[in-house]
């Protein structure tokens, strides 16, 4: 009787690239978490660290957590970071290069199966020097004009009405800063998350028509107190026209079946006018 043949694990030594994909479904964004598929698991699962860098071109690497439960591993922690950098939403289609020692690379497509190209990081950060450059230019110019011009006026008056309205347990008040816009999230004092929103939870928006909006509220790192809004959070922000200096009050109208939270917005043009 022939004797049966071993089933060895494959390693990274020896052998090409390993390759996997995933589809990012509805489920794997209101769980944030990527599951790794089962035969990969078994060839590689062992020298897969806790913490796995991926990498995307021109995007830079990034770091996230590694959950291995039995026979199964996810990535999860740090995995929203990477997707709202990289807007993936349910309908993406990613492709995995495991290079060894938990590194991988990856490979993005939309939903028209095309790969995504991002700008290269070097562009972005020189972008992020200019805007510094004008920022500091403007701060120097203002030495040579009135303290007070239109536009803080503007700013300045939204506070004032956005203070007047707000109650003092359930709301909070944010002047929205380029930040806000540009990298679509918005803190939540700790003081009110403690309060009334859950970590890792998907809270409702709603300014003052019936539509509503579906925003993340998530701790930015495991080991931060800080909370966002994050994924939603960007729809919210393009469809209500919210720019810098305007001012938004979030007040808990519901807490269930899920938190509901009235938006009031303050536009610093519209206060701009005397």
């Amino acid at each position: 009787m022939a004797p049966k043949a071993r089933t060895t694990r494959r390693s990274t030594r020896h052998s090409p690239p390993a390759h996997f994909f995933k589809i990012i479904l509805p489920s794997t964004i209101e769980n944030m978490k990527l599951s790794i598929p089962p035969k990969f698991v078994i060839d590689f699962g062992d020298e897969i660290s806790t913490i796995a860098t991926l990498t995307v071109s021109c995007s830079g690497t990034w770091k996230v957590g590694l959950l291995k439960a039995e026979k199964n591993i996810w990535f999860c922690d740090g995995l929203e970071d990477f997707f709202e950098h990289h807007s993936i939403s349910a309908g993406h289609f990613l492709v995995f290069r495991y290079e060894g020692h938990s590194n991988f690379h990856v490979i993005i497509f939309d939903k028209t199966a095309t790969e995504i190209q991002y700008p290269s990081s070097k562009n972005i950060l020189l972008e992020e020097l200019e805007d510094m450059v004008e920022l500091d230019d403007s701060n120097m110019s203002r030495h040579d004009t009135q303290p007070s011009s239109t536009c803080s006026k503007g700013r300045e008056r939204a506070i004032q009405a956005a203070k007047m309205s707000m109650t003092k347990s359930r709301s909070f008040m944010t002047v929205l800063q380029p930040y806000n816009i540009r990298f679509k999230y918005v803190y939540v004092p700790k003081g009110f998350a403690n309060k009334h929103v859950a970590w890792n939870q998907f809270v409702n928006l709603q300014t003052s028509g019936e539509k509503q909006w579906r925003v993340r509220c998530y701790c930015h790192t495991s080991t931060s107190s800080a909370m966002r809004l994050g994924m939603g959070w960007a729809a919210f922000s393009r469809d209500n026209y919210l720019q810098e200096g305007d001012v938004c009050v979030f007040e808990v109208i519901k807490l269930s079946p899920a938190v509901l939270m009235r938006v009031s917005i303050f536009r610093a043009h519209d206060y701009a006018v005397s």
